[in-house]
Formats: C-alpha cells, structure tokens, sequence
C-alpha cells in the first residue's frame, strides 16, 4: 500500500516515517509539492501517473492551493477511492471544514504527534482495505452477472443463442432493416426424423448430434451481424443481415454442404445418412413485422415445402 505527502511548506516528516514503521501494510512514501503532484499523479490528465497511491496526506498551510488541487484529485476518476487526509498545525474550525468539504476522510491537527499520526494512519489503511475489499466484491458480483446473462443468452447444449434472445436480437435488426429499407433473410434448419434417431441411438448420441450441427452451421455465419439460435429441439434458425433471395439461396446451399460433410449415420428405409431440411424467406421488412412472427412464417414455409419430399434427402426452400 503506498502513500504520497504533497506537502509546500517542508514539514518534517519524521514523526510520520516513526509512525510508519509500526504500520507494516505501508511500504512506501513519495514526498512532492503541490505544483509537483499534477505532473507525478497526473492529475486531471489523461497521461498515465508515475505513482498511483492508495492514500494521500495533503498539507492545508498554503489553504487555497492545497483545496483547488485536494479538490482537484477528488474529482479524478483515478483517485475516486484514493483515501485522502489532510494535515497541518491550523487550528481554524472554518479550515477544518473546508478540508472536510474537499472530500478528506481525516485531518491530523498536530502533525509532530507521533500517537496521533498512528492512530490516523491506522484507521486510513482500514478503511482503504475496505474500499479494496468492496471493489473486489463489486467485480465478482459484475462478472458473476454477465455470466448469468451469457447462460440465458445461449443454449447450453449447443453453445448457440437462445431462442429468446435470438428474438430479441433479431427485432432490433428488423427495426433497422426497416429504417433503412435493407432486405434480410432468416433460414430454419429443421433435423429430419430427429425423435426416430433418438430413439435408436439415445439421447446422448442426439445431443452429440446437436453440437456438430450447430458447430457446421457456425460455418455459415460467419459475417458480422449473421445470427444463429437453437429454436426448438431439432431446430435451429439463422438470421442473416442485408441478404436478398440470392443470397439466401447460396447461404442456405451452403449449410447443406456443411452437414453433408458430416456424414451421420442413421440408417433408414429412406437413406444412410442424417438429414435436413432448410425453409426460409427474403423480405424487406415492413413496419408491422416483428421477430417472432417471421420466425413462425418459416417454420410454416419449410413445412409446406416438405411435404412430399423423400425424407433421406436434404433440401431446401426459399421463398420471398
């Protein structure tokens, strides 16, 4: 724990240095003037400070200088929890509390009272510590939080979104969409007869199956602002920004090349392999559609399409 004495009247800084030595948690003193801590604390600069001290003992002889740059090092957001105490031999109430009022913890009266300087000294490294102690608990608690959000953000077999915040995600890039009059495209990719290999290969081996689908499917997603979510069991969904019927066409090709190169077996009277089916759409959003109803109209559009399709091969519909 270091500490830093901005002092202009040369104040003999023993009686502190003997109080310091029965204070074991202080390593370390740096001396300054008040002109001299603007440039070693950087204060109210962008520049990186040559110390950054825990606790900070200003003295309040030359009383306005030291309250501009006391007030000064208060509203830095460097020394936001820095513990400052102010110290000299004035005896003025309105001094005191205009010290006080700069946002020092302390004031040390009599600064050659080497019992007093303990006593201050002590109760300052108590109260940093806490401060310590609380912005340790405040980043736990903030990291804590942001993996709560990222387990409810992504499905926890596949590692993809949430169909909630897929939702959610997606209707802010439909509000955009419709701002800017930008066509997107949404696919769902549907694992045919998924129950039916369960049911053979158990539930183990179909999670198994979910992870390498989701992990090809990744394939096809790559650009930024390209989305993709698991929406049911055997179902998931991509989202793809700025991307006409072409473009969807390709991208929905594209995904079957990927699961294709899986080669999952999955004996059937249809086929050998594990298949899908890709339904999907192309618009230019208008101001009344919103997330979750395009998501229906594509699970509506890769039903009609398959029907009558051999169910041991992939396929895929596109519409707009």
């Amino acid at each position: 724990m270091t500490l830093a004495v901005i002092d202009d009247a040369r104040t003999d800084l023993k009686p502190l240095k003997d109080a310091l030595s029965r204070i074991e948690e202080i390593s370390w003193v740096e001396n300054m003037t008040l002109l001299e801590s603007f440039d070693k604390l950087a204060i109210l600069s962008p520049a990186k400070p040559l110390i950054q001290p825990d606790i900070i003992l200003i003295n309040f002889e030359n009383n306005t200088e030291a309250y501009e740059v006391t007030l000064a090092v208060k509203s830095d957001g460097k020394y936001t929890d820095t513990v400052v105490i102010s110290f000299g031999n004035a005896n003025s109430e309105d001094i005191v509390r205009s010290m006080l009022e700069t946002g020092c913890m302390d004031y040390i009266k009599d600064f050659s009272d080497r019992t007093e300087i303990f006593a201050r000294m002590r109760t300052a490294v108590a109260l940093r510590k806490e401060i310590i102690s609380r912005i340790s608990r405040e980043k736990e608690i903030e990291e804590n939080n942001r993996k709560l959000e990222d387990i409810s953000n992504i499905d926890g077999l596949t590692g993809v979104l949430s169909r909630r915040y897929f939702i959610y995600k997606v209707e802010e890039e439909v509000s955009r969409a419709i701002r800017t009059q930008a066509a997107i495209a949404l696919l769902r990719i549907d694992i045919t007869d998924f129950r039916d290999y369960n049911a053979k290969y158990g539930f183990l081996e179909g999670d198994k199956v979910l992870r390498r689908i989701s992990s090809a499917l990744k394939k096809s997603a790559k650009r930024p602002g390209d989305l993709l979510a698991r929406v049911g069991g055997n179902s998931f969904a991509l989202f793809l920004p700025s991307t006409d019927l072409k473009g969807a066409e390709f991208i929905a090709k594209t995904v079957i090349k990927h699961i294709n190169n899986l080669v999952i077996e999955h004996e059937t009277p249809e086929g050998k392999f594990l298949t899908i089916h890709v339904g999907g759409m192309s618009v230019t959003p208008r101001i009344t559609d919103d997330a979750a109803g395009l998501l229906n109209m594509i699970a509506d559009i890769t039903m009609e399409c398959s029907v009558g399709i051999d169910a041991g091969q992939n396929f895929f519909c596109i519409k707009n």
